[in-house]
């Protein structure tokens, strides 16, 4: 038996690649079982983030089974073998379980030390035990990289002032706020119009940060008005607007600060949808979904 792991990430592919690869949790079970369904491959489970695809795996021989993964990836994505290969890693028994390990304690993040990748690490875990494709190979190797997680954050300083994929996006349009200001620095959001799209867990980090930063309030657009809202009350001090997705013209229009998060698997905008529109002031889009949702 044989332990390896294929996959690319922000290091190793462009988005235009990554968004062809990533897998939504509702087909992960047929992912799994697709892969499980190779003789050659044992145990499976796969990570799937805005940065990263992993597949894990107990293969039955390591040549085929690496080609029985490949082939996965090339019927999943639709792109031939020979344009992923040049985008793809595969590491091999020790390497492999060295390379889970720096995944978990968030040394291979886009933002180094960044503390989501854990829960994503347990989530890989959780839906991997639901559906049946790890055994207790896998189980075991991937519970010890949680706890390999878990141990990082606490007895180092890793962690330390460490920042997600959302407060990074906060600050880069502060940045980029401060520039068109002509200033060369991070500066308040309390002068812009802002909205995030989307009520997931990058929305929530998003409102969480775009309120310590100085935004005075948001209008939040989600094709479910229930979750937009029950977001929103999670914020009794911030003064948050749900809208309907339907209304996102309208907010393009008026905005100055449209942030994206949604797992739309097309986009949800394009150039000539945004060329279309009627403004009398600069729009900034700052888009985190992978597939890309701008």
């Amino acid at each position: 038996m044989h332990i390896a792991v294929v996959g690319l990430s922000h290091r190793t592919a462009p988005v235009e690649i990554r968004e062809r690869l990533s897998i939504p949790e509702q087909t992960m079970e047929e992912s799994l079982q697709n892969l499980r369904g190779d003789s050659q491959v044992l145990e499976a489970s796969i990570l799937s983030t805005c940065n990263r695809l992993e597949i894990y795996t107990l293969l039955r021989s390591p040549e085929q089974g690496i080609h029985a993964v490949g082939s996965f990836l090339s019927q999943h994505s639709g792109l031939d073998f020979g344009e992923l290969t040049p985008h793809l890693f595969t590491y091999h028994h020790e390497e492999a379980v060295a390379h889970l390990l720096r995944v978990a304690a968030g040394l291979d993040s886009l933002v180094l030390g960044e503390g989501q990748i854990l829960s994503q690490v347990k989530k890989m875990v959780r839906l991997g035990q639901e559906h049946g494709s790890i055994g207790p190979i896998l189980n075991r190797l991937l519970n010890q990289a949680v706890s390999t997680g878990k141990r990082v954050r606490s007895e180092t300083n890793l962690g330390t002032g460490a920042v997600s994929i959302s407060s990074a996006a906060v600050e880069l349009a502060q940045l980029k706020v401060g520039q068109a200001r002509g200033l060369d620095e991070l500066v308040p959001l309390d002068q812009e119009q802002v909205a995030v799209v989307g009520a997931g867990r990058m929305a929530r980090l998003l409102l969480q940060h775009l309120q310590a930063k100085g935004c005075r309030g948001l209008v939040l657009l989600n094709r479910t008005a229930e979750r937009a809202e029950a977001l929103a009350a999670d914020f009794p001090e911030f003064p948050v607007q749900c809208r309907p997705l339907s209304d996102l013209d309208h907010c393009l229009s008026t905005c100055s600060l449209v942030f994206t998060s949604t797992g739309a698997e097309e986009p949800i905008r394009d150039a000539g949808r945004l060329s279309g529109l009627n403004r009398r002031s600069s729009l900034m889009l700052i888009d985190s979904g992978v597939p890309r949702n701008i």
